[in-house]
């Protein structure tokens, strides 16, 4: 199988919304530049504008779990955003997975590598934000890193909340419940141990990869806390304090 085979199969998957495909083992000498590579085929023959980047595996315990040692990203795609209170239909989703998350919204155009000190004079605002991440694959336990890579890194919804500002980020702690009881807590440094270099890593990140970061793009650094593998239908609240607060249902 080559490259181009790899990306058909995985644009008839999401074409027809079936779980994404597990190929990687079917490619000669496959890496992480050649699941990319697939990820890019995707989100090109997609034809959907793209409106952020996402981070995914930011914190150790995830990459342990994928046999990886380091993050990876995902395009943030137009049709993927839901509005706030809005009804999640797991219907939609092959596996669906809850994330919350904490999101910075780009004020200025980026098309070359930056420095922490540097981004916050290219970020707007920061918001909370919950990521609704579609893990689903035709065959679970064969999945690689090159597999879940290449099929954009589970991308697949997101919520934004209000706009918040950059003051005292790593210190935002978060709450998640369901019908008023408590599913998990994190904090703005489960992701990188600080959300500056989370949010400078996918940018260059994305930069190599060659896209250009534009005004209302949205960079989503990764889960906070745990994530919600067992979805139950309710009404859900993620709590962030200070920083906001974003409600919505599981159908």
């Amino acid at each position: 199988m080559n490259n181009d085979e790899w990306v058909d199969l995985l644009v008839e998957a999401r074409v027809n919304d079936k779980p994404s495909p597990v190929c990687a083992h079917q490619m000669q000498g496959v890496d992480l530049d050649a699941a990319y590579m697939a990820q890019a085929g995707l989100v090109d023959r997609i034809s959907a504008p793209i409106s952020g980047f996402k981070g995914a595996l930011t914190n150790q315990a995830a990459q342990t779990a994928m046999g990886i040692d380091t993050p990876v990203s995902g395009v943030l795609l137009e049709g993927m955003l839901l509005p706030a209170g809005s009804i999640v239909e797991l219907g939609n989703y092959s596996h669906a997975v809850v994330e919350t998350e904490i999101g910075f919204c780009i004020g200025k155009s980026v098309s070359e590598q930056i420095t922490v000190v540097e981004l916050p004079g290219y970020v707007e605002f920061c918001l909370p934000m919950i990521e609704i991440a579609d893990i689903g694959s035709q065959d679970p336990g064969a999945m690689t890193i090159y597999d879940f890579v290449a099929a954009n890194s589970a991308a697949a919804g997101y919520i934004a909340g209000k706009r918040s500002d950059l003051e005292s980020i790593n210190e935002v702690e978060v709450f998640l419940s369901l019908d008023g009881n408590l599913l998990h807590q994190g904090k703005a440094t489960d992701t990188f141990g600080d959300q500056f270099a989370a949010a400078t890593w996918l940018i260059n990140q994305a930069v190599a990869q060659g896209y250009s970061i534009k005004p209302g793009f949205f960079l989503m650094t990764g889960s906070l806390g745990a994530l919600q593998m067992e979805k139950k239908p309710g009404s859900y609240s993620a709590d962030y304090g200070t920083f906001g607060k974003i409600d919505f249902e599981i159908s």
